[in-house]
């Protein structure tokens, strides 16, 4: 059975170099602070048919980030793979931080997670996205197999948990004679 490293070795061999280096790159980098998922929430948000869509999204990717980035990640203190493995190339600048869960993963999935219980069709699209960029963190040697899959797991769960906080903020402001502070 080949080690998480062995695949990221096979990767680097394999597919690395031509187009896929500034492709990955560019699908990497456009996740950074989940600033692409944010904008595409608050572009919701905005639009008032689609507002409550971009509120649960913009709740999943700072859940998420929340989560990962603060809890997580200091807590299990996994080393990223080019600093356990020195035969790994980087492409890009190193990035700080601990490797899991992937923080990028988490924020695409939790935001493509969150449109897809709204909307199957553009949902489907963003969480196409989300693979991608869970794969480029892979490719770029910045995370192991198993930091992309924990963070896609998490950012499920925080896309469903953000959607059902929503339904319970509806079913309050639906109950009669719900007054705030009852």
């Amino acid at each position: 059975m080949a080690s998480e490293t062995d695949v990221l070795i096979w990767i680097q061999g394999n597919l690395s170099g031509g187009i896929m280096d500034p492709l990955m790159e560019f699908v990497s980098y456009s996740g950074d602070h989940g600033a692409i998922w944010l904008i595409i929430a608050v572009a919701l948000i905005i639009y008032k048919p689609t507002r409550e869509a971009g509120v649960v999204m913009a709740a999943a990717v700072l859940m998420g980030h929340v989560l990962n980035d603060w809890m997580i990640k200091p807590l299990v203190e996994r080393p990223r793979p080019f600093i356990e493995d020195l035969s790994l190339l980087l492409i890009i600048d190193p990035p700080d931080g601990y490797s899991f869960a992937s923080g990028h993963t988490v924020k695409a999935f939790a935001a493509a997670s969150a449109l897809f219980i709204y909307d199957r069709r553009w949902g489907a699209v963003l969480m196409a996205y989300a693979a991608l960029t869970g794969f480029s963190r892979t490719y770029l040697m910045v995370h192991y197999p198993s930091d992309v899959v924990a963070g896609a797991f998490i950012g499920i769960m925080c896309a469903v948990t953000a959607y059902a906080v929503m339904e319970q903020i509806k079913k309050r402001k639906l109950r009669p004679g719900f007054e705030a502070g009852e």
